[in-house]
């Protein structure tokens, strides 16, 4: 995996993308943020979900994480987007398993429900697992993919 990234965070979030963003550089990746980026310069909710999903959308990142206060406004927007696969998680265990069984590109995390120790250790567990690759798991894959392309399709 590439070790560029692109996060971002609503104000709920900001904190703790900040923590794993110090976490982040001390590991050598190299990131863009695309905010919020200071307490008194917010971006909502929305605006993040839509930055960082559309640059894992377009194959400029390879994977993206965004923060809000539940994850949820932003993890909502992120799937919006052809071939993001936004995980939602609240613990290590399912941080890893997005990965392993949803080959998921992009992680949400919600700054009100996970201190800096905890997101951190999801955001590893996130970025050093691969997915599975199981006969079963990749057609599950293939079948996700196949539903978005036929969604797409109906909605045009």
């Amino acid at each position: 995996m590439s070790k560029r990234l692109i996060i971002g965070a609503d104000p709920s979030g900001f904190d703790l993308k900040e923590a794993v963003k110090a976490h982040l550089i001390e590991e050598g990746y190299e990131i863009e943020d695309v905010g919020t980026l200071a307490p008194d310069a917010p971006v909502d909710y929305y605006n993040v979900g839509y930055r960082v999903a559309k640059k894992v959308a377009d194959k400029e990142y390879e994977r993206g994480i965004v923060f809000c206060g539940t994850g949820m406004g932003v993890d909502i927007v992120a799937n919006k987007f052809p071939g993001v696969y936004c995980g939602l998680v609240e613990c290590v265990y399912t941080a890893a398993q997005c990965r392993i069984i949803n080959n998921c590109n992009m992680l949400a995390l919600g700054g009100f429900l996970n201190g800096n120790r905890k997101g951190i250790a999801m955001v590893d567990a996130f970025l050093n697992t691969d997915f599975s690759g199981s006969e079963y798991l990749s057609n599950a894959y293939k079948e996700v993919q196949a539903i978005e392309k036929m969604i797409l399709e109906e909605y045009k």
